[in-house]
């Protein structure tokens, strides 16, 4: 199957859970001519085909020509819908699979953002934790592939009943599912498990990056994002090739940096050696030298 020519551009935002994607995802869907679905993440679309495989951890060869089509016709019925020339997406899991996206997407931009490892682990707590959101859920339901209905409601609703009626204290499962999640999930600690989660989609983008047309790609880092958030959207916009007179202050208003060494403040001293022994690996790969 060759694929066909897009009559717009798929700009897909690449990053680990709780690293700042949704924020860039609204950000730059404020845009004219930039729409994105209207819900947080359609991973059964991407899912779509492989909906059995144990992990989100998708190679290339698993995207067939009929995933393929069906992945491309989905994002062509939102452009249609909303004559967008940009369409947006940041499913978190994709930070596990970025070079079978890119076999689905090889003329998408990818915006990829990355954040410090230490600071993603306690918001990624909270999120194992949280409490159902049958809004949130529907919306989600909404986009799966209508053959794959039955597997996603049985999952979703499996997943909040164990937490509601047998009395366990977390999710069965958040976010992106890596090799040896569930494993991990009975013998870790919480703390021990985000980071480890944070640390494969960290380590598998480092690794599928190398793979992608530097001309291609946008890397960015959280915390230079929020410090200077003008400077990296004039750059963004460049490189999106956006030439409209934006005011993007006002689409930046609302960043913040007060989430910046965030764990120090939820992590005791002990705790933090710890997560600083799991993490440093792949925090010395991105650069964030310093290693308290």
């Amino acid at each position: 199957m060759q694929n066909h020519k897009l009559n717009f551009t798929p700009v897909i935002i690449i990053g680990a859970g709780r690293s700042g994607t949704n924020m860039l995802r609204d950000i730059i869907t404020s845009i004219p001519d930039f729409d994105t679905w209207d819900c947080d993440e359609i991973n059964p679309v991407w899912r779509y085909g492989n909906k059995n495989f144990e992990t989100d951890e998708l190679s290339p060869e698993l995207a067939s020509n009929k995933i393929k089509s069906y992945i491309r016709k989905r994002f062509n019925q939102r452009h249609k819908k909303s004559k967008a020339k940009y369409i947006v997406e940041k499913t978190c899991a994709n930070s596990l699979r970025l070079d079978y996206i890119y076999e689905i997407f090889p003329e998408a931009k990818y915006i990829i953002i990355n954040r410090d490892g230490r600071d993603v682990v306690p918001s990624a707590m909270k999120r194992w934790n949280s409490s159902f959101d049958l809004k949130y859920t529907l919306k989600k339901l909404r986009y799966v592939p209508l053959t794959d209905l039955f597997f996603y409601v049985w999952k979703f609703g499996a997943n909040r009943l164990k937490k509601t009626f047998l009395n366990h204290e977390s999710l069965s499962f958040w976010g992106p599912v890596y090799k040896g999640i569930h494993k991990d999930i009975e013998d870790l600690s919480p703390m021990e498990l985000c980071a480890q989660q944070w640390m494969h989609c960290a380590e598998n983008t480092i690794k599928h990056r190398e793979n992608l047309p530097t001309e291609n790609v946008f890397d960015v880092r959280y915390e230079t994002f929020v410090n200077d958030p003008i400077q990296k959207m004039k750059e963004l916009l460049s490189f999106l090739k956006v030439e409209d007179n934006i005011d993007i202050t006002t689409l930046v208003k609302n960043v913040s940096t007060k989430s910046i060494g965030s764990y120090k403040k939820e992590f005791n001293k002990e705790e933090q050696v710890k997560l600083n022994q799991i993490l440093k690996p792949t925090l010395l790969k991105l650069n964030y030298i310093k290693v308290d």
